[in-house]
């Protein structure tokens, strides 16, 4: 049994649908025939970025389907979680194919959502050189990216307030530890920008507050904020955090 998951979202759970075994054929027949579509579920050499990162599949159970009696002839069976998307199908896309299958499968991906699929994986650019947390912030940066604060998503992000978090340098000392291969899958944006560790996938402001979001919208968010202890008015530290989001989707933290 095939697990699909549309990697595409950040602070909420990403849309997955469960494969019916004609298509589970289906989709095996297309990486049979082009196997290089399958990538790791997690590289080094190519780092994801902010919106589509292509489609996880995870073998969720073992049973008798034409998936499972394909792996066991195969010299290299594919593994048990991997992505497809991240590399360009010569002929057939099976990640094209895959994005179809979920409104067949009854999970309804908004056309917003459907618009960044088809704009292609998202890489994060390569830095030109070394990056130093103690070095002089960049003010006249940060005032070109609120202009542009809508171009992760490119759906109207909303603009609102200035908040700060009261903390200190945990976040420099300890970013490895949310980029740690056993945590960064288990912990999303808004853990780091609140300075917690969870270790679940998806956080929610409010929820450790006892008030959950009742909307992705910026006030929702923000009284999520409230409710978790954050507070405005306290001394900036040498992080800026700025909320973006994608309203009724889904909401980023980014730091900087």
């Amino acid at each position: 049994m095939l697990e699909i998951e549309l990697d595409i979202f950040s602070g909420m759970p990403n849309p997955t649908w469960i494969l019916s075994r004609a298509r589970e054929a289906r989709l095996y027949e297309l990486l049979r025939t082009e196997p290089d579509q399958v990538s790791p579920f997690a590289t080094s050499s190519k780092r994801l970025g902010l919106g589509y990162r292509g489609l996880i599949v995870r073998r969720i159970k073992t049973d008798a389907s034409v998936w499972d009696k394909g792996m066991s002839a195969r010299r290299k069976p594919f593994p048990n979680e991997f992505r497809v998307g991240i590399k360009a199908a010569r002929k057939d896309s099976a990640a094209d194919w895959l994005v179809k299958t979920a409104s067949r499968q009854g999970v309804r991906l908004a056309d917003e959502v459907q618009a960044v699929v088809a704009r292609g994986v998202a890489f994060v650019p390569r830095l030109r050189g070394p990056v130093d947390p103690g070095a002089k912030i960049n003010r006249k940066h940060i005032k070109e990216a609120e202009v542009a604060v809508d171009v992760p998503y490119k759906l109207g992000a909303e603009i609102h307030e200035t908040w700060w978090a009261c903390g200190s340098n945990y976040f420099d000392a300890n970013a490895w530890w949310f980029n740690d291969p056993a945590h960064v899958t288990h912990n999303n944006c808004y853990c780091f920008a609140s300075n917690y560790r969870p270790d679940i996938r998806y956080a929610l402001s409010g929820r450790h507050g006892g008030r959950p979001a009742t909307s992705i919208t910026c006030g929702g968010v923000i009284d999520g904020l409230r409710a978790d202890g954050w507070k405005d008015g306290c001394e900036p530290n040498a992080l800026t955090i700025a909320l973006v989001i994608q309203p009724n989707h889904d909401y980023h933290f980014i730091a900087w």
